[in-house]
């Protein structure tokens, strides 16, 4: 995979620090890491500051890696301006007097109020993070938003662009009034010249319309309101355009009906869409970080019980070590299907915690190097960081933290029985502790980890 190098160093960071532990949003299903690690990419060549791939990192925890990235139209004096913003924060990391640093945070001051668009995403209360404008050429910006406030964003969405519609005669508002809001809006298969030619015939028809903001430029589709007085008129013109593309020997597309939420939603942007439309700087920095890929320096086995890093963890007074069975490993439709397999490859194991399943079912998520084969078999010996929150993964892909003292207990009432598994779904939160039922004491359920006494020092582990 293209980004793996790099994802292996995360990792390894992630194995080796507490809040690289506490932040596991970094192995969510939905690969965000892959941006992440596009950021650390340019911030070590100098590209973007170091401060951006910050803040990128405290939005996904913040989100838990469940966001959205939408193109939002500008005109083209404010994307300079975010593009100044943008350079001022590279030029204020390398700043080394107190006068010149003070100067440029004033004159990124004085720039941010002429965004009044990022102040109202502010005053709305979104969670959202500002990408860095890497491609000077698109009279877009990117944000990505918390998809919990995914529907908030959407009706600002639309009040914004209200103002930037444009075409036959009709502005967006102009349609409203005109057609007393009752248009449609059309996905056109196509854009750029043929587009134009379009707009050329329905001048000569009389066809009123309005041409939407581009939301997704490049992708061949543009979209068109038209009044639905008038939609006859439309079809009668496509089914003509199609006939002539058929002449011509070419494939012409369909046109297809689709609602506000349809059009908003074609500003969505993917990580690779945003890379492959990078200026040309930061496309040939990140395939120079391509070429540079290999295998990881690491390995992650599953060990014997007894082997020397074995006995190094049980020495440790910082670990708790957990008797869990071979049933408890994650089946593989679980933790968001592929992300179960992307975290085995990158050297994690994905158990089962029993007393939650279907909806509610929750999976705990270890580094390889923790978890050893017992000598018995049918089970496996995991060690746990007592003063780390432990990775915890749900069905749906989501990824979240659970105390130690809590992963403890399910797996040693794993064989109790309904009752203990009720109570331990009750107390999955973290620092949560299961409900005891009455005549029975929490002291009656027997103790299952030894705990050493001796600290041991492990092999170091690498940093980014």
């Amino acid at each position: 995979m293209e980004f793996d190098r790099d994802m292996d160093q995360v990792l390894m960071n992630i194995r080796g620090t507490a809040t690289g532990m506490a932040s596991a949003f970094l192995v969510s299903a939905n690969l965000s890491l892959k941006m992440l690690v596009f950021f650390m990419r340019m911030a070590k060549k100098g590209l973007v500051a170091a401060g951006m791939t910050d803040r990128f990192k405290a939005f996904l925890e913040r989100t838990e890696g469940n966001y959205t990235v939408y193109n939002i139209p500008m005109p083209k004096e404010r994307v300079q301006v975010l593009e100044r913003m943008n350079a001022l924060e590279l030029e204020l990391e390398a700043a080394k007097k107190p006068l010149e640093k003070r100067r440029l945070r004033n004159e990124a001051k004085d720039l941010q109020k002429q965004l009044p668009e990022l102040e109202q995403l502010d005053k709305l209360g979104l969670t959202h993070y500002v990408m860095p404008k890497i491609n000077g050429s698109s009279q877009t910006i990117q944000v990505a938003i918390d998809k919990r406030g995914d529907q908030t964003f959407k009706n600002w969405f639309l009040n914004h662009l209200e103002g930037a519609f444009s075409g036959g005669e009709k502005s967006q508002e102009e349609m409203k009034v005109f057609t007393e809001g009752n248009y449609t809006i059309f996905n056109f298969p196509f854009e750029g010249t043929e587009l134009d030619l379009a707009l050329q015939d329905f001048q000569t028809l009389g066809l009123n319309y309005s041409v939407l903001p581009d939301l997704h430029v490049g992708d061949n589709y543009r979209q068109v309101a038209i009044p639905n007085a008038e939609r006859g008129k439309l079809e009668s013109w496509f089914g003509m355009w199609k006939e002539k593309q058929l002449r011509e020997g070419k494939e012409p597309g369909e046109l297809c009906v689709m609602d506000q939420e349809g059009y908003l939603n074609t500003g969505q942007t993917t990580v690779e869409e945003y890379v492959a439309n990078a200026d040309v700087k930061y496309r040939e920095a990140n395939e120079g970080f391509e070429r540079l890929s290999k295998e990881p320096p690491w390995k992650a086995t599953v060990q014997k019980e007894g082997s020397e890093e074995y006995v190094s963890y049980l020495k440790n007074g910082y670990y708790e070590r957990v008797p869990i069975s071979k049933n408890m490993m994650a089946a593989p439709k679980t933790v968001g299907g592929a992300a179960d397999k992307k975290m085995e490859e990158k050297g994690f194991f994905v158990f089962r915690i029993p007393g939650t399943s279907g909806d509610g079912e929750k999976k705990l998520i270890v580094p390889k190097e923790q978890v050893f084969q017992a000598k018995e078999g049918g089970r496996f010996l995991v060690f746990l960081p007592k003063n780390i929150p432990c990775m915890v993964g749900n069905e749906t892909g989501g990824i979240s933290t659970m105390g130690t003292a809590d992963v403890c207990r399910a797996y040693a009432w794993e064989k109790k029985g309904a009752e203990y598994a009720a109570r331990i779904q009750r107390g999955m939160e973290p620092n949560s502790k299961p409900a005891v039922t009455k005549n029975r004491k929490a002291s009656s359920v027997p103790p299952v980890l030894p705990k050493g006494a001796v600290k041991a020092n492990l092999p170091p582990v690498p940093k980014l």
